[in-house]
């Protein structure tokens, strides 16, 4: 049985559990009521639990978790999503306290952090989430980031084609919120530039009088930039210029090439970033792609520049709208469903590691090592698959 006393004197609560002494300045005389009115409940009735609401209470951390309704250790002072052992980030525990406060939908948030705890590296865990607040990043529902490449042509047998489509594709869902296969793409013979026009007035235009040619359906255009199984357009890195990239196919290089030391600023891994980096890195001859990232496979957030990060696969879905320097930011997730089927195939890979006694992804170089037992990324591992069936 557990001995409680306390006393409040205007914002400052002073307690005694069982004969230590803790005190609490609070931030305002509300915070003060709430918790010496648990002091009163648990010196009323001392169960475990009771105690545990003050203890929680009196550390910042675990009174925003205990308030969010998440699992909180007073022992070790660490929150954690229900069900799991692998801690949240203080930033993340503040996030998803507002969402819960003003209800807010929380499943880009919580699947964000479900993915982020496959990652192996620690460091990565904590600080990814502080970068993509810090940024204009996107989370998708499924929890991807949205985020940004500068690369130049290495195959372009009709780039411009290709770009023109897929930037009026984002154009028409974002800016005019319609259904981009209610358009037409045509090419003006005179010139070789490219148009897009209703269904509706394409059907009253001859091709000849107007000097056109008819190229197709703008969504059926942009559906064929991702089943292309031979691209004609293929981009590539803007430094080596050996890599070949192409819209709808992932992008990989093997984990343990990179560099997962935070403190190098440029090292090994592929390199993508927020629109400040883009900006900066990139000039007005390349081209900017649109790519989302699963955050398992974050490799370092430098800590001299947070508007990049190393990564170990992306995939790139679009070409971005790029006019005076500036990108056109896309704010909504396309073709989520493309990338969830290569996770699928990783996540069945990764569970029959963890089943031989293997880490499911393997350790980047200047990484920290994995201390989280087999059990706890095995359930990781089967939740996601469970979440994405």
């Amino acid at each position: 049985m557990k001995n409680i006393q306390g006393v409040k004197i205007g914002n400052m609560v002073n307690i005694s559990i069982n004969g230590k002494l803790h005190k609490k300045n609070c931030g305002s005389p509300k915070e003060a009521d709430e918790l010496f009115r648990l002091v009163l409940k648990a010196k009323e009735t001392p169960t475990d639990e009771n105690v545990k609401s003050v203890l929680c209470y009196l550390n910042e951390k675990l009174r925003i978790g205990m308030m969010a309704g998440l699992e909180t250790d007073p022992e070790n002072g660490e929150v954690y999503l229900a069900g799991f052992n692998t801690p949240l980030p203080m930033t993340l525990v503040e996030v998803i306290k507002e969402y819960h406060e003003n209800g807010y939908p929380l499943e880009a948030i919580i699947n964000f952090w479900k993915l982020l705890m496959i990652n192996p590296d620690v460091r990565v865990r904590i600080s990814l989430f502080d970068f993509i607040k810090t940024h204009d990043f996107v989370l998708t529902d499924k929890g991807y980031m949205v985020v940004y490449k500068a690369v130049v042509f290495k195959k372009q047998s009709d780039n411009d084609l290709s770009a023109f489509v897929s930037n009026q594709y984002l154009h028409v869902k974002k800016d005019w919120k319609t259904n981009p296969g209610k358009y037409v793409v045509f090419r003006y013979l005179n010139n070789n530039t490219y148009g897009i026009t209703k269904k509706a007035t394409a059907n009253t235009w001859k091709e000849t009088e107007k000097g056109i040619e008819f190229l197709g359906n703008l969504n059926e255009l942009y559906l064929a930039i991702f089943d292309d199984k031979d691209p004609e357009t293929v981009y590539t890195d803007k430094y080596s210029k050996t890599m070949s990239i192409a819209l709808g196919q992932p992008v990989y290089m093997v984990r343990r090439e990179c560099d997962g030391d935070p403190a190098i600023e440029c090292s090994y891994g592929l390199h993508v970033g927020a629109t400040k980096y883009v900006e900066h890195f990139g000039s007005n001859s390349n081209a900017v792609l649109v790519c989302y990232v699963n955050p398992a496979h974050v490799v370092a957030v430098p800590v001299a520049d947070h508007s990049k990060m190393r990564v170990s696969e992306y995939f790139p879905f679009a070409v971005a709208t790029y006019k005076d320097g500036k990108i056109d930011i896309v704010e909504q997730a396309y073709f989520e469903s493309d990338y969830q089927e290569y996770e699928l195939v990783e996540l069945e890979e990764q569970i029959a590691k963890v089943k031989t006694n293997e880490l499911p992804i393997e350790k980047a170089k200047e990484a920290e090592d994995e201390v989280r037992p087999m059990s706890e990324l095995m359930k990781i591992l089967e939740t996601r698959l469970i979440d994405l069936g």
